[in-house]
């Protein structure tokens, strides 16, 4: 298949436009040089006839000197360029005629042209008379004699526009091509070198126009880049993360299978389930977390209230806290309507109250709050566990991060995960010491217009 040739295009519609103005500027240029010809021949028989004129005596009965001949018929040269002249006074009596033409009609009317045709010639006529009505006079000549000049004057020009024409497309090929070396000079950048490296395209040297093209490139090999980076990096955590519960799952069922008793066999097929709900738990946060990272926005965003989805949170992790005698309430206040995926901020509230369990210990308190400011909604979630490291606190959103106080086994992925859907609801995080005495996570979302509004109308 033969690639379209951005060179051959342009050279084309430059070269169909040129010639198309070549046209039109050579029609008006013709357009022109006729009417100017025209002009000129009209006034050589208008000066012609006011010569003849000038020359007559007062009135025809006068005996002023003329140079006019005695004669009334003057025999004139064919292919003399001479025009034709009629000479009449004004009771017509014909003073001066030509062969070339047979006598014109008189008339009376005032100075005009006309068209005339005689043995196949057109002739171009003018005629007058004088300042006193005494002489009236025709003057007319061939218009082949103008045609011959209009034809001289034209064909050099013509001649000129058409060597002009042949020699565009070459040149403008020649120009494009060079114009359009910047073009070659990327491509050559992106496939000269070999490496992994990817060259930043937009530098000094690229032309303006140019600039925006190599810029949208560079953006996007970097989010490309990027997108490459985060399933490699996913890929490495999951294979890294997974290895240590398909390990403990298969020893476990190594062991239930070798055991003889039903109890050691119960024991350790109970905690290969263990093993197998954190390898489950471990995928499911993994992956949420490599789409979330993926996302610039959510598409299935609208208004939602914060308080009911802790609600819908709190219900869920219940039974976890009982089996802990660990203590849960809520406190909800003001207007707590976000814009938001709902699915998301579920996943989010879900993780902080899981974050909260697993450094709560038994007998312990979780107080969750929800409460609103005229920018944002706030949700606060404090617990009396042991809270959070000094040194631990930079690196919470960290992947895979631990602390030591934790209770119970986790991924580390949670408040990562938590971090994200944050950023991508254009909320943020603060982490700090609770009243209870353990940690306080809180989360800032902007409020919704028609939130503000209605409290407004309140």
């Amino acid at each position: 298949m033969i690639r379209p040739s951005l060179n051959r295009r342009l050279v084309l519609r430059l070269v169909t436009g040129i010639a198309l103005v070549w046209f039109l500027a050579s029609a008006w240029m013709a357009w022109r040089m006729l009417h100017e010809v025209d002009e000129i021949f009209d006034q050589t028989l208008v000066r012609t006839a006011a010569s003849v004129l000038a020359v007559m005596p007062a009135s025809p009965g006068q005996d002023a000197p003329s140079r006019l001949p005695n004669n009334t018929l003057i025999d004139s040269d064919p292919d003399a360029q001479r025009p034709a002249i009629t000479l009449r006074t004004a009771a017509g009596d014909l003073l001066l005629q030509n062969r070339l033409i047979p006598l014109l009609t008189f008339s009376s009317r005032d100075e005009h042209f006309h068209t005339y045709v005689h043995a196949e010639r057109r002739w171009r006529v003018f005629q007058r008379w004088d300042t006193r009505h005494q002489y009236w006079i025709q003057v007319a000549a061939p218009l082949d004699e103008r045609d011959e000049l209009m034809l001289k004057m034209i064909a050099p020009a013509v001649l000129a526009l058409l060597a002009l024409l042949v020699l565009v497309p070459p040149t403008v090929f020649i120009g494009l091509r060079g114009g359009l070396k910047p073009l070659r000079h990327l491509t050559s950048r992106l496939t000269a070198d070999g490496s992994a490296r990817i060259p930043v395209l937009t530098e000094h040297h690229v032309p303006i126009e140019l600039a925006p093209f190599t810029e949208a490139i560079d953006q996007l090999v970097t989010r490309l880049q990027e997108s490459l980076e985060r399933e490699r990096r996913f890929t490495a955590d999951a294979a890294h993360e997974l290895r240590h519960p398909l390990a403990a799952l298969r020893l476990e069922l190594d062991l239930a299978a070798g055991s003889d008793g039903v109890e050691d066999r119960a024991l350790h097929l109970q905690r290969s389930q263990a093993a197998l709900d954190r390898m489950q738990r471990l995928v499911t946060q993994l992956l949420t977390l490599a789409r979330v990272e993926n996302l610039t926005e959510f598409d299935d965003a609208h208004t939602v209230s914060l308080a009911a989805v802790v609600e819908e949170a709190l219900r869920a992790v219940s039974e976890r806290a009982a089996q802990r005698a660990i203590q849960l309430s809520l406190d909800t206040s003001g207007d707590t309507r976000v814009h938001a995926s709902a699915g998301m901020l579920g996943i989010l509230v879900h993780n902080l109250l899981d974050n909260a369990l697993r450094h709560t210990p038994e007998h312990g308190q979780i107080a969750v709050r929800v409460d609103a400011d005229t920018e944002s909604v706030i949700l606060e979630v404090d617990d009396n566990g042991p809270g959070f490291a000094t040194a631990d606190v930079d690196r919470l959103v960290e992947r895979f991060h631990r602390s030591v106080a934790s209770i119970g086994e986790g991924s580390g992925l949670g408040l990562s995960l938590v971090q994200a859907i944050a950023r991508l609801h254009h909320g943020r995080l603060e982490f700090g010491r609770a009243t209870l005495g353990g940690a306080r996570v809180r989360l800032f979302l902007p409020r919704t217009h028609a939130a503000t509004h209605a409290n407004g109308a309140s």
